[in-house]
């Protein structure tokens, strides 16, 4: 794992963390969790662990789990093991607390928090698109709603307010959910505005951030339309979408191929993994404005599959140089 300057991107110090890692979030006081690919005997996958900045110790608290969110004040982690339910741990701890059984929350959830941390909303497509409303507190259900099943459904938290896009084959819609959580708007179209329509559109990113909704098609993974007849003429880039509307306001960094896009601290700016080629020879990291797509800062990342997140840490507990930690 690899401890860049998000200002420039240069790297700052790299800690030894299991193979294949592919999911970073930040605890508070130093606490980093991530999502292994392996286990630390390489049988097994998945797990997550807890990488102490402080003591140098990486914890293995879960396994196997498919996501790590942190709530917003960064106390706690939740997690998913499969449609079972939602595991929490507490982050400053790890003391594993409460969960939401799988009697309240059955889904398999794409998660985000309200900006107060009150709410929980996930988004699941199993076995048929849902979104469920809880309140994280109470470990109690407030709100579900259905969804058409002929959709792959993705969500955002924008503000106080949750967005729902669902995506068809030739089309997709729009869904607000208010503050309350009570009452869903009526959908909006929204037009992914594709230049190769000779080749099915299957993997799109849906986030928002600092007011505004984004979309973009994904590169890099075995959808990648790139590496069918559609060639090198399928555009990249990131649409800025009308969160009233559901129109394209801009279509922003086109010449980029994005694997994964993701919020700065204070969604003034959005961070992105480029993919030039199918394969991954070729990968970029990039810093972007996020109103005007320019791009701020960029460098070149050996050829390899790789994964980004931010990470709110102490300044005498970045790392420099190499650092090993010590595994429990």
């Amino acid at each position: 794992m690899e401890v860049l300057a998000p200002d420039t991107l240069q790297t700052l110090g790299t800690v030894e963390v299991p193979p294949l890692a592919d999911s970073v979030a930040s605890g508070s006081g130093g606490m980093i969790f991530l999502r292994a690919g392996l286990a630390l005997d390489f049988k097994g996958c998945c797990a997550l662990y807890a990488l102490n900045l402080e003591t140098r110790s990486l914890t293995k608290l879960l396994s196997p789990v498919v996501a790590v969110v942190l709530s917003p004040d960064g106390k706690h982690v939740i997690t998913q093991r499969g449609n079972v339910g939602v595991e929490v741990f507490y982050a400053r701890t790890l003391e594993q607390e409460p969960p939401i059984p799988r009697s309240i929350a059955p889904g398999m959830y794409g998660s985000c928090f309200s900006p107060d941390g009150r709410l929980l909303f996930g988004a699941s497509n199993f076995p048929a698109p849902t979104l469920d409303v809880l309140d994280f507190s109470e470990r109690k259900l407030v709100g579900r709603f259905s969804l058409p099943e002929d959709i792959t459904i993705r969500g955002a938290c924008v503000g106080s307010d949750y967005y729902l896009y669902g995506q068809r084959k030739a089309s997709a819609e729009l869904w607000r959910l208010k503050a309350d959580a009570n009452e869903m708007a009526a959908p909006v179209s929204v037009k992914f505005a594709d230049e190769a329509p000779e080749c099915d559109l299957h993997d799109q990113g849906f986030l928002g951030a600092g007011g505004r909704l984004f979309l973009f098609e994904l590169f890099g993974g075995k959808g990648d339309r790139r590496a069918r007849s559609c060639g090198q003429s399928v555009p990249g880039g990131v649409l800025l979408i009308d969160p009233q509307t559901g129109s394209i306001k801009a279509h922003l960094a086109p010449e980029l191929h994005f694997a994964q896009l993701i919020p700065g601290p204070d969604s003034t700016e959005l961070y992105g993994i480029d993919v030039r080629d199918t394969i991954w020879r070729s990968v970029g990291l990039v810093r972007l404005d996020a109103a005007t797509g320019r791009v701020l800062a960029k460098r070149d990342l050996v050829p390899d599959v790789w994964s980004i997140g931010l990470a709110t840490i102490p300044a005498e507990l970045v790392p420099h140089g190499v650092v090993e930690a010590t595994r429990k």
